[in-house]
Formats: C-alpha cells, sequence, structure tokens
C-alpha cells in the first residue's frame, strides 16, 4: 500500500490516462484508494477517476463496484442496461435499490427483478429470499421447496437442509398450507438437531448454537413450545461454557417469559431456579434475588392451576414447598407464612395439615427481608436481535466462499459498516473481481498466487465475521505463500469459528504455515476462546504450538482458564510450564492471581516456587 497522498497519485493517474496509459493511471489510482482513512471527498474522487479508467477498459464489474459506493443511482444504472455485467450483479443492485426505495410498487418490482436474477444464475437461496421480501410468498415457498429437495437428495449438509426445511416451514405457514408447514418443521427438527449433535462432536459449539437458535425460531413460528426449550436450554449451556455471563443471563430472561406465555409455568419456575443460581455463581446478587422471587411466585402458580384442575393435592403441595424454599432463601420470611397458609388449606390428610398450621403460627410476626431485585440491567443487555440465519447462512453456503459476492455485500450496506470498512472492502472486491477474470480468461489456470496473497490481506483489514468464509476458501489453496498470508489474516478475526482454520492450518504439511499459525494462535485471546485453545493444547503434539495456546490462554482472565494454567505449571513439561509462567508475568488479569494464592499450599514445591515467581513479578506478596 502506497503512503503517497491521494492528491499525488491521482495526478499521477490523469497524466498517465492522457497518455493513453490506462493501465499505469489504474494503478496509480487503487494505490489512491488504499488511503483508507482519507478524506471522503479526496477519497470520493479518486473513485470517480478510477471509474472512469476502469469503464475504459472495460472493467464494468469493477466500475459498478465503485458506484455501489459512491451510491450513484444514474452510474449504475448505465452499467446495469448495458446488459455487460453478469446477473449476479444485476440481482445484487436491484436488491440494493429495492431496500432504499420508499414506494411499494417499485419496490416490489426491483425485488421481482433480483429474484429473477438469482434464480437465472441458479442461486435458488437468494432467489427465495428476495421473493420473501418482496411479498411474493407462494413463488418464495416454491423455491425453499425446490432448494429442500436440492439439500435432501445430496445428504451431507444437515445445517443447510434444516434451515432449508424451515424457510419451506415459515412460507408454507403464511401461505395457508399447516400440512405441509408441519412436515417441514418436523423434517427440519430433526436436521437441526442432527447437525448440532455433529458440530458438538467435532468441537465446533458456535455452529450448534446457530442449530439451537434457529429451533427457539421453529418454536415460536410453529407454537410447539418444547422446540422453544430445547433451543434456550442448549443456548445457554454453550453461553455458560463460554463465560458470556450476560448473554445467558439474558437468554434465561428471555426463555423464561417465553414459558411464561405459552402458560408452562412448571418449566419457567425451573429456568427461575437455575438463572438465580447462576447469577448468584457469577457474582450478581440483585438479579438472583429476581429470578429467586419469580421462582416462588412461579410455583405458587403451578399450585394454583394443579388445583384448579382438580389434580392430587400432593403436586400443589410440591410446589408450595418449592416456594418455601425460593423464599426463604430471599429473606421473604412474611411471604413464607401466607403459603404455609395456602399449604395448611390443601386437602391433604389431617396430619400435614396441623404440621403447616403449626409452621404458619411461627411467622406470624416475620417480617421480609429488604433486598434488591431487579432483572439485568439494560447497560448489561445484548440488545442487537438475534440475526436471520435461516437466511443468512443458506447465502453463505449459495456463495460458496466468493470473495467478491462476500466483499460486495459489505459495500453495498452503507448503513451498517463504516466508510472505512467499505473502503476496504471495496478493495478486496476489486482484488477477487481481478483474480476472477483471470481464471475465466484461461479456464483450468489460476491466477497468479500473489493476488491470491494480496486478496487474503485485504480481507484481512475488514475484520468481519462474514469475511472468514473467503478466507477459509482462500486456505484450500495449494500455494504455500497464500495459506500463510490467510493464517496472517486470521489472527485479526476473534472468533470461535476462527479456530476450525486454525487447527487445519497448525498440522499443515509445510512447516512455515504451522509457525504462522502458532504466532496467530497467541492473538485470539478473548474470553470464549478458552474452549478452542484448551482443545489445541491437549491435543496438539508440538512444544511450539502448546506453547502458544498457553501464552493465549495466560491473557485470558476467566476462572476456568486460571485453573488450567496452574496446572500446566504443576504437572506438564518443562517448555509449557516456562511459557506459563513466563506469559503469566506480563498478563494482567486477576482470576489466575486468586486461584494461586488459594491453592499454594496443596501445590508442589517446585510448583510453589514458580507461582511465587509469578506473583513477585506482577509485584504481589
Amino acid at each position: 500500500m502506497s503512503g503517497r497522498p491521494v492528491s499525488d497519485l491521482r495526478e499521477e493517474a490523469r497524466t498517465a490516462s492522457s497518455r493513453g496509459d490506462l493501465g499505469r493511471a489504474r494503478i496509480s489510482l487503487v494505490a489512491a484508494l488504499g488511503q483508507t482513512i482519507a478524506r471522503e471527498e479526496e477519497y470520493a474522487g479518486a473513485v470517480r477517476d478510477l471509474r472512469e479508467v476502469l469503464v475504459a477498459i472495460g472493467d464494468l464489474r469493477g466500475a459498478l463496484t465503485l458506484d455501489w459506493y459512491t451510491g450513484s443511482e444514474k452510474g449504475q444504472r448505465d452499467l446495469v442496461a448495458s446488459g455487460r455485467v453478469p446477473g449476479i450483479d444485476r440481482a445484487r443492485t436491484y436488491l440494493a435499490w429495492a431496500d432504499r426505495a420508499e414506494d411499494a410498487s417499485r419496490k416490489q418490482a426491483l425485488y421481482a427483478k433480483a429474484a429473477d436474477e438469482y434464480e437465472s444464475a441458479g442461486l435458488v437461496a437468494q432467489a427465495a429470499i428476495a421473493r420473501e421480501r418482496g411479498g411474493d410468498l407462494y413463488r418464495a415457498r416454491a423455491l425453499w421447496s425446490r432448494l429442500s429437495q436440492i439439500l435432501g437428495a445430496s445428504g451431507g449438509d444437515f445445517y443447510a437442509a434444516g434451515l432449508a426445511r424451515f424457510n419451506l416451514a415459515r412460507t408454507s405457514m403464511r401461505t395457508g398450507e399447516p400440512a405441509a408447514a408441519r412436515e417441514a418443521v418436523v423434517a427440519a427438527v430433526h436436521l437441526l438437531e442432527e447437525a448440532a449433535d455433529r458440530y458438538e462432536t467435532i468441537g465446533q459449539r458456535e455452529r450448534a448454537f446457530d442449530c439451537y437458535q434457529v429451533l427457539i425460531a421453529i418454536g415460536r413460528e410453529s407454537g410447539e413450545f418444547e422446540h422453544v426449550l430445547e433451543g434456550y436450554v442448549n443456548v445457554i449451556r454453550i453461553l455458560r461454557e463460554d463465560h458470556l455471563r450476560y448473554y445467558a443471563l439474558q437468554s434465561y430472561e428471555e426463555a423464561l417469559s417465553a414459558a411464561e406465555k405459552q402458560k408452562e409455568v412448571s418449566a419457567a419456575a425451573t429456568l427461575a431456579r437455575e438463572m438465580s443460581a447462576y447469577a448468584r455463581k457469577e457474582g450478581l446478587p440483585a438479579v438472583a434475588n429476581f429470578g429467586t422471587l419469580a421462582q416462588a411466585r412461579l410455583w405458587q402458580e403451578v399450585a394454583a392451576a394443579s388445583t384448579a384442575r382438580g389434580a392430587p393435592p400432593s403436586i400443589a403441595e410440591n410446589a408450595l414447598l418449592a416456594a418455601v424454599i425460593a423464599l426463604g432463601e430471599a429473606g421473604q420470611y412474611g411471604k413464607v407464612g401466607q403459603v404455609y397458609e395456602k399449604l395448611a388449606a390443601l386437602d391433604l390428610e389431617e396430619a400435614r395439615r396441623k404440621h403447616y398450621t403449626n409452621a404458619r403460627k411461627r411467622y406470624v410476626e416475620a417480617q421480609d427481608l429488604r433486598i434488591e431485585s431487579q432483572p439485568l440491567p439494560a447497560h448489561l443487555r445484548h440488545e442487537v436481535g438475534f440475526p436471520e440465519v435461516w437466511h443468512v447462512d443458506l447465502v453463505e453456503w449459495e456463495q460458496r466462499g466468493s470473495a467478491s459476492q462476500s466483499a460486495g455485500d459489505v459495500v453495498l450496506d452503507p448503513s451498517a459498516w463504516s466508510e472505512v470498512t467499505r473502503r476496504r472492502a471495496m478493495l478486496a472486491r476489486l482484488t477477487a473481481l481481478a483474480i476472477e477474470a483471470e481464471e475465466e480468461a484461461s479456464p483450468g489456470r489460476t491466477a497468479q498466487s500473489q493476488l491470491y496473497s494480496t486478496l487474503a490481506e485485504q480481507l484481512a483489514l475488514v475484520e468481519l465475521y462474514t469475511i472468514l468464509s473467503p478466507l477459509e476458501a482462500l486456505f484450500r489453496r495449494p500455494e504455500r505463500e497464500v495459506r500463510i498470508a490467510v493464517v496472517r489474516a486470521l489472527s485479526r478475526f476473534l472468533y470461535k469459528r476462527t479456530f476450525i482454520t486454525l487447527r487445519e492450518a497448525l498440522v499443515d504439511a509445510e512447516g512455515g504455515v504451522v509457525q504462522e499459525a502458532a504466532k496467530a494462535l497467541e492473538e485470539l485471546r478473548f474470553p470464549h476462546a478458552f474452549d478452542p485453545l484448551a482443545r489445541i493444547y491437549r491435543e496438539s503434539q508440538s512444544p511450539v504450538v502448546r506453547a502458544s495456546a498457553v501464552k493465549a490462554l495466560a491473557r485470558i482472565d476467566t476462572l476456568e482458564a486460571a485453573e488450567m494454567l496452574l496446572g500446566v505449571i504443576e504437572h506438564d513439561g518443562r517448555d509449557e510450564r516456562q511459557a506459563a509462567i513466563e506469559a503469566l508475568k506480563r498478563a494482567r488479569g486477576m482470576k489466575f492471581v486468586d486461584v494461586a494464592k488459594s491453592s499454594l499450599p496443596g501445590l508442589s514445591s517446585a510448583a510453589q516456587s514458580a507461582v511465587r515467581e509469578v506473583l513477585r513479578s506482577r509485584g504481589i506478596g
């Protein structure tokens, strides 16, 4: 990337253009666009200059990409009308226009045009989504049915097949076909459960998480609470295991609310009890009290409902006793007495009623303690809704790792991403288009490996989750230097999914790739990276890789990471032990300090010495 001012590079391009050297002009202007933090006025001028050059040399896909960035609908119309850009680019342009259109009839017509183009290009999922967004549910349903058959016949991708079936169920419900919707729901649930099991087995819990989120959506759409509950139970489990406590607590609240709305009061009470215990363990007493009081209220509702439907009194008795325990934990002794009064009024054997009457007398003068009780505070909530993965992930599946399409999605969405991010995505798309043009010009041959490496470097700067798919595709290339560039790029993507490709890189046949992957591993230090890092540490036979995993773990301030590192110091080999000691000396978190202090007396003399060395280096006696 050139460090020269944009104005100088634009002037150089003008000079080159004036003498007919459009190739040189293009190089200078692409270098100018590499200055992604330049002022918009100056940057937009370079974009316009490059557009003129690209049109002149016949690179209309590149020119259209620049129009997507500037938002020039006139320029886009001219290029789309020329018939010289492929259907996929026309479809994406129509879709962007439809999203921005205010007139309902124009919006609908544009979505229909986009769908036609997608369908002609064989992109069934994206065609179906466009039909849905345009309100053409019958044709959308037909497309989802076709995609379900295609994926069902292939039998390979359970997740994509499950999503297609869910979309078929959704549209069938909306077109008044309940039998077809029910059949699709059953198939979708089966496929997603199978996919989740496979993902968890191979350690890809973040993909299993998506499966469970879709199960929640299926349950909501179909009105079948068992799917909602199964989804939430597993979502909460994964969030807890990944130490995302605020997300987990918010999901507890959502699950509790969903159970109450479905009048599944026993399930709601059980969820409230688990939520309370978890919040207390995580040091959030007000949220724990909120869960405890909710649990007590819900158990009383269970008792009232069972009595009303004439169930055996023992059911109401057990529910009320659970409410007594919950209220006692919260210090609500006055309310405990009131629940004993309800117990004494049940149609039970005389001895039990007498026991509850006497218990009630002991609480006549009892008072409720003043406690702080509130749900998870607003500033700790994640307000962005879960993405519609039943659309998003099928689009990714259909794009099959295309960098030009993934980057194009970013360029076309100015409302979601900053100018700098869109500029970086634009550059990556231009490179990806150049690669595609070379590959199309010489079928069976690939572009120069340097182009692929450049693309990986440009994608790295975008740093969005959606860019992982093209990086994963690039890593499958045979060139060593390309795989190294991808691994370097991955060090900037702080997502659990990143570890899927890194794990492959750590056992690559090329030593240089493995070495670079070990370095990248040290950069992936975020709380929910604990599980994949620990897995890599346990499974790797390479001392270098194990040391890198330890260095990353030392910068994760969680109880689990602290306990694991203490185990490394106490039990593992000299290289790993020394890597842990040196990394912990530079760490800032306090979880290891707390665990080490409490465990010190029970450690071996060598481990005690090592722990004291760490503590001293951090100024702790």
